[in-house]
């Protein structure tokens, strides 16, 4: 049905088009989302499992194609999350839906945005940073830009045909010129797709998709029916101008549900990518329907319908958009192969297997050790100069219930931004965890990642080493622990690796320690109180808001609780000593940031009832300048501070984890802080 100038376009449905504003009221939606709650454990549970025992299976070459997601608005209305979560979303292709032409040529997006007129671009003067947008896509995981024409609609390819009649296809003819300016203003646009679903004219198509063609466009079709129409339009294209059809998005939902790429759709050399609709399918689903496909007649690429529906969503805890990626790059690709890399070598040893990275590069054994602890847990490695590494990997896990996947990990070749990790249970359910990691040469930050091993240099594939500082990451993910786990499916990238994992339930009985006789800063303020120009975390008129804190905070499931916004709710250190609560703990976890700069070296000592102490060494970064040192997690990533007048400042502030391992065989007193006021402690707790 016609669509209203001013609607929102939510949806395509195989054979009609729903215009609706801002919400799909009529149609049911069967997206299922697996949902589990944090448990508290007394008990702890370990299992660890060394890189050289998961990383036994072949290494497989996959031939992949693009895997691609349509949308409308969201593409284009300059949303900076929008296009960051569609940069870093693991998707391949980005449709762009949809152009409509009318009967004078020009061209529009949705009835909203005119493209152009008269022959000439006008986009700017709706959109103006959309090219800059598009560009921005392409920097990440999309490489590839495609314009989608048409839909249900009756009109675009009837004007289409009307023109071509009557004008041709030449330099002179208004589309020629439209579709040529387009080009020149969008250049990261590398193909057009036709949607047509009514009128099905295949001389004026035919002709159209040559003309793109000697334009500089790749040309993709996106049916859902009539199918002996579009093999017979597809091969004539291609006969007049070999290679401009490279590619068929076949709608397997809704009007073309029950669609398959192995079955009445073969368009020779061009292959098939079939779609599904977030409505239809969950990742899981939608990951199964992809591997079953890629297992019947080898597809190697897929589409999901539809960004509108999903954009900014999470799903089990992490994106939902880079969950529907990772799930067709995984369906395409196999999903069940192994692949085992070098990634460790013996100093002096020359190597050709291209190491870590694929570059020839590899960590040092002598450097690693045969084990590393990290947060608690003690991780092996594999025998050097083996398949000791894993890379784009399905890792089938010893069955069990456990409430953490803890991995040591890093990416290569560049930080590797949202990778999607998918633990499977064996009720057929999953987790799905969206992870950014860091280049083993240079540390990010990423929220939830931690350096866990820093060393001196890597070794090179001629036998020696190139000494800088490289680092291996530390990673832990929160699982569900009322099912049994089956498998961990890595995310599908040659340059995020594996090296060793744990499954465990740490133990996380806590025992808050109350501050309040000590709190002697205000840190914390609601948005747009006013304070003192000298108050604040900093003294110097900033704080953290209690609208991102919230009244409390869960890290690693150990619960956290602020003091009440707008008072004394921080303890700036001095030197002071803390009462904790009498008993045997095996560690102290506390919340804390510095001011004014990173505070290294701040000693920290427990004393114990027998008058013994332990005494703790702990660097502590600024809350603006994560430096990731070694005990330091970083627990909140807050968009903004708040400031004195009222006011925000919007960039990205930090507040961090550290733990301490305590002797548990003797009774705490207490723990004196260290004597600098630029250390800020907001809550602390000592765990069992």
């Amino acid at each position: 049905m016609p669509m209203a100038a001013q609607s929102v376009v939510l949806g395509m449905y195989g054979n009609q088009r729903v215009s609706v504003p801002f919400l799909l009221e009529n149609v049911s939606m069967k997206h299922t989302k697996v949902q589990y709650s944090r448990l508290q454990r007394t008990s702890s549970l370990l299992l660890v499992v060394s890189a050289l025992a998961f990383a036994c299976g072949s290494a497989h070459a996959q031939s992949t194609g693009y895997t691609g997601i349509y949308g409308g608005g969201p593409m284009y209305k300059h949303v900076a999350s929008n296009i960051s979560e569609i940069e870093n979303s693991g998707f391949t292709e980005v449709i762009v839906w949809s152009v409509e032409v009318n009967s004078a040529g020009d061209l529009n997006l949705n009835g909203e945005f005119p493209l152009t007129s008269g022959g000439s671009y006008v986009g700017n003067n709706t959109w103006p940073s959309f090219a800059a947008d598009l560009v921005t896509m392409k920097q990440g995981t999309p490489k590839r830009i495609t314009l989608s024409i048409g839909s249900s609609n009756v009109g675009d390819f009837q004007d289409i045909k009307a023109l071509v009649n009557a004008q041709g296809t030449g330099s002179s003819s208004i589309l020629y010129k439209d579709f040529q300016a387009l080009k020149a203003a969008l250049p990261s646009v590398d193909a057009i797709d036709f949607d047509d679903e009514n009128s099905y004219d295949s001389a004026s198509t035919v002709a159209f998709a040559v003309m793109l063609g000697n334009l500089g466009y790749h040309v993709t079709i996106s049916p859902y029916t009539n199918a002996s129409y579009w093999t017979s339009v597809v091969s004539q294209i291609n006969s007049q101008l070999p290679g401009t059809v490279d590619g068929v998005h076949l709608q397997a939902y809704s009007g073309g549900a029950g669609n398959s790429p192995c079955s009445g759709w073969s368009f020779g050399s061009v292959p098939v990518y079939p779609g599904l609709w977030d409505s239809d399918d969950t990742p899981p689903q939608m990951q199964s329907q992809m591997s079953s496909w890629h297992s019947q007649c080898a597809i190697t690429g897929g589409f999901l319908w539809l960004y509108d529906d999903i954009v900014g969503k999470t799903y089990n805890g992490g994106n939902e958009t880079a969950a529907y990626a990772s799930a067709i790059n995984n369906g395409v690709g196999g999903g069940t192969t192994t692949s085992g890399v070098y990634g460790i070598y013996s100093d002096g040893t020359a190597f050709t297997t291209g190491g870590l990275d694929g570059n020839g590069y590899a960590y040092s054994a002598n450097l690693l050790g045969s084990s590393k602890t990290w947060n608690g847990n003690t991780f092996s490695f594999g025998a050097a100069n083996t398949a000791n590494a894993l890379s784009g990997s399905t890792i089938t896990l010893t069955q069990g219930q456990y409430s953490e996947l803890s991995m040591l990990a890093t990416g290569l070749n560049g930080s590797q931004a949202a990778q999607t990790f998918m633990v499977n249970y064996t009720d057929g359910t999953s987790t799905v965890i969206s992870q950014s990691l860091s280049d083993w040469f240079s540390p990010q930050s990423y929220p939830g990642e931690s350096d866990a091993v820093t060393m001196a240099y890597r070794d090179t594939s001629s036998g020696g080493t190139d000494n800088r500082t490289f680092y291996l990451y530390g990673y832990a993910f929160l699982i569900d622990s009322t099912k049994t786990v089956k498998n961990v499916v890595l995310p599908n990238n040659r340059n995020v690796a594996v090296l060793s994992y744990t499954l465990g339930n740490p133990t996380i009985n806590a025992s808050p320690v109350s501050l309040a006789s000590s709190f002697n800063r205000t840190a914390i303020y609601n948005d747009g109180a006013t304070f003192s120009s000298t108050g604040g975390v900093d003294n110097v008129g900033d704080a953290y808001s209690a609208q991102l804190l919230g009244s409390s905070l869960e890290f690693n499931d150990v619960l956290y609780h602020f003091g009440s916004a707008n008072a004394t709710n921080d303890v700036s250190t001095s030197g002071q000593t803390i009462t904790l609560p009498s008993g045997q703990f095996s560690g102290l976890q506390f919340l804390a940031a510095a001011m004014n700069g990173s505070q290294t070296s701040q000693t920290f000592t427990v004393t114990y009832t027998d008058g013994t102490k332990s005494t703790f060494t702990q660097s502590i970064s600024d809350w603006f300048s994560p430096q990731s040192y070694a005990g330091e997690l970083q627990a909140a990533k807050l968009p903004y501070r708040d400031t004195y007048s009222g006011g925000r400042d919007s960039r990205t502030f930090y507040l961090y984890n550290y733990k301490f391992s305590l002797n548990n065989a003797k009774t705490v007193k207490s723990i004196q802080l260290p004597n600098n006021t630029n250390v800020q402690i907001m809550a602390m707790t000592l765990v069992q």
